[in-house]
């Protein structure tokens, strides 16, 4: 699995977020909610989701509950 750094350098996020998105990936998660990551970046199957945004990613609402408004 590439490191958090080869993250950071090949797709220019920073070394923290890098580290998060690649722990991320190493647990198997599929939606990881950043309001500092570009939103709809998908690695390793890992997508990242603002939960402040207006639009709301299927997974989110899922968990969230159909009635949940952003």
């Amino acid at each position: 699995m590439p490191s958090a750094a080869d993250l950071a350098t090949d797709h220019q996020l920073g070394i923290w977020d890098a580290v998060v998105l690649s722990a991320a990936a190493e647990a198997r998660c599929c939606l990881l909610l950043s309001e500092d990551m570009q939103e709809g970046f998908t690695w390793k199957g890992v997508s990242i989701e603002n939960p402040l945004a207006t639009s709301r990613n299927h997974l989110l609402q899922a968990l969230l509950g159909d009635d949940a408004e952003p």
